[in-house]
């Protein structure tokens, strides 16, 4: 199983605070029979050149890199593999930039797409679909069900029609609320991607195996069916 939307990577955002905690999250994965992990990031380009992200992106990599280097080996061969990524907030222009086939996840050419929390406009879907149609780049729409509380549900179904693949976390299988604004998307004919957009041990902690229950209890076993097929597809262009 494939976890595409993380932030383990030490000292790089608002998730791992420390190459040790990185290390306690990547344990809590491997529990849960999480075999991949694409280490997300957040980057804001209004806040930082993309050069920039991408040294401290592998800076910060090779110290979680020497921290799994000194576990015994054992212990290295039951983490996850683990790709770079980034989760890439929306902005305007992103078709022009240079740096952005470094931003997508592993080897594929999928990028990890964060749409602002504001209402939208036809000015961002007419970005998307020159991202879509210019850069040879396809976006994946990350925690689709953040935005629903703030948006009409006609610029949800907007997002639904560019036919993008669509990343739900694993949290909001785990609340009735959550669930309820699921089976909303998948009674719109929605197929998703499953990931946990972690930041910590805590309260934002790894939990695929947990949503991946729920998902099997819960909804249909189509729904599970349609999820891991999916989920295989995706991984096999990230390796």
């Amino acid at each position: 199983m494939i976890d595409l939307h993380t932030h383990i990577l030490p000292k790089m955002d608002d998730g791992a605070s420390s190459s040790t905690l990185s290390l306690d999250m990547l344990r809590m994965e491997a529990s849960q029979r999480v075999d991949t992990v694409v280490l997300t990031p957040h980057f804001y380009r209004e806040e930082e050149e993309p050069e920039a992200f991408l040294q401290r992106r592998a800076s910060s990599f090779l110290r979680l890199q020497e921290r799994i280097d000194e576990l015994p080996k054992e212990e290295r061969g039951q983490l996850p593999t683990l790709l770079l990524g980034a989760e890439v907030a929306w902005t305007p222009n992103m078709d022009e930039w240079e740096a952005l086939p470094q931003l997508c996840m592993g080897k594929s050419s999928l990028l990890l797409l964060e749409l602002p929390f504001y209402p939208w406009d036809k000015g961002m879907f007419h970005q998307l679909y020159d991202l879509i149609g210019k850069t040879g780049v396809t976006p994946v729409i990350a925690h689709l069900e953040r935005y629903m509380r703030g948006q009409r549900w006609s610029g949800i179904q907007e997002i639904l029609a560019l036919g993008v693949p669509i990343q739900l976390s694993s949290g909001a299988f785990l609340t009735m609320g959550g669930r309820r604004l699921v089976r909303q998307l998948l009674h719109a004919g929605m197929g998703f991607l499953l990931a946990s957009d972690c930041h910590n041990a805590t309260t934002r902690p790894p939990n695929m195996g947990e949503a991946i229950a729920v998902i099997r209890k819960k909804f249909s076993k189509e729904v599970a069916g349609d999820l891991q097929r999916q989920m295989s597809v995706v991984k096999r262009q990230l390796v």
